[in-house]
């Protein structure tokens, strides 16, 4: 994802996942409300959970934010984490062949 293609008000989805070899996705969608400038000058991209943006709208907007309103600010270096809904679902779908092909890996605890 460039920065330059986010559209403010559309759901964007970042992928993490649980172990190395990429076969435990885990998905989080997060709505992009707008780019700011913080204090000390640096740029960033601010995004907001989708949960509250549908409740009490954005949290960039208005006087007083509201205590569920769950922010984040993503510098531009972490904008290529963000997928679109056919993206997400293409890296998905490659994750569940990578998981195939080594027979459902499990997660295992420290010893």
């Amino acid at each position: 994802m460039k920065a330059s293609s986010l559209i403010a008000g559309k759901t964007y989805f970042r992928l993490t996942y649980a172990d190395r070899d990429l076969t435990m996705p885990g998905v989080e969608p997060l709505v992009f409300v707008g780019q700011v400038t913080e204090e000390g000058g640096s740029n960033g991209f601010v995004f907001q959970d989708t949960s509250s943006y549908v409740q009490f709208g954005s949290g960039l907007e208005g006087e007083e934010q509201h205590e569920d309103i769950v922010m984040y600010f993503l510098p531009e270096s972490e904008i290529g984490a963000l997928y679109d809904i056919e993206e997400v679902a293409g890296e998905i779908a490659e994750a569940a062949r990578r998981a195939a092909s080594l027979n459902y890996p499990r997660l295992t605890p420290p010893s």
